[in-house]
């Protein structure tokens, strides 16, 4: 076959030179023509090795396109998945607490809209957690300290029961049983350790111990809202983070009200009711939203 191929443009020149002679009128330009043919037929002979490689270099394209794509999906999720091999989370939702313990008999109730993390080894070297928002902790004694970190600072404890509010660019911390150690986190300072001794509590404000308001603060434990000269908008996010409803001030006057007093937090209504006598204001419900005004 390749014989043939190879012995036609040879007896095609042939024949097309013997037809030159025949004297035609308006007769085309021969030699550009059969150069146009030779062409043609290069281009039909070598058609097949093109297409060939034409289909290979797609192949191979996707195959390093697939890999690649695998490859950068690893990377994306190996954080995530050495966080799930190693490391337990507990969250609590919007509207709800979760209590639950850990392997050395230490109790840790979080609130709503908090989290509270710890290695899965916990207790076989160190008692380290994270929390992420509040958490109220009775911490049995231990051969190591307890430890919990936050983006404020960290406190350590050998066995006591203390709460902490870490949220935002605020944290407290308030120790019912025992005492602790806050070590605060400070830009560009080595800041010093502060005890918080029981019945005390301590915030990044003025880092300075003080009296607890009430027996029975932190109020969230008791199912209260005890409030110290807090700000109504304060004192209406704990509200929407208990009860997981929406509540708006009508003008932004209303945030520099201050409230004193202890709220039984039992059912919304009863709160509501009682947050409008102490800070004589009103409140309406519209499109799902309890409006101070």
């Amino acid at each position: 076959m390749s014989t043939f191929k190879n012995k036609l443009p040879d007896d095609l020149k042939v024949i097309w030179e013997l037809t030159r002679k025949l004297k035609m009128h308006n007769s085309p330009d021969t030699s550009d023509a059969w150069m146009r043919l030779e062409q043609r037929l290069d281009m039909e002979q070598n058609a097949p090795s093109k297409i060939q490689s034409g289909r290979l270099f797609p192949f191979m394209q996707s195959r390093l396109v697939y890999a690649f794509t695998i490859l950068f999906v690893f990377l994306l999720l190996a954080p995530t998945i050495y966080d799930k091999i190693y490391n337990i989370s507990v969250y609590a939702d919007r509207g709800s607490q979760k209590e639950f313990n850990l392997a050395d008999g230490t109790i840790i109730t979080i609130n709503a809209e908090s989290s509270l993390k710890y290695r899965r080894d916990y207790n076989s070297e160190t008692r380290n957690v994270i929390l992420t928002g509040e958490g109220y902790f009775q911490v049995e004694k231990g051969t190591s300290p307890f430890i919990v970190n936050t983006r404020h600072g960290s406190v350590t404890v050998l066995g006591t029961k203390f709460n902490i509010n870490s949220r935002n660019d605020m944290i407290e911390v308030v120790v019912n049983e025992g005492a602790v150690s806050f070590n605060p986190n400070i830009e560009n300072k080595q800041p010093e350790d502060v005890i918080v001794r029981q019945g005390h509590y301590i915030d990044n404000q003025t880092l300075t111990s003080q009296v607890i308001p009430h027996p029975e603060y932190p109020g969230w434990i008791h199912n209260k809202l005890i409030l110290n000269k807090t700000n109504l908008e304060t004192v209406c996010n704990q509200i929407e983070r208990k009860f997981d409803v929406n509540i708006v001030l009508d003008s932004n006057q209303l945030n520099s009200i201050s409230i004193t007093g202890v709220i039984d937090a039992k059912d919304l209504d009863g709160v509501l009711t009682t947050l409008a006598i102490l800070s004589q204001r009103s409140y309406r419900f519209e499109e799902e939203t309890y409006i101070f005004y």
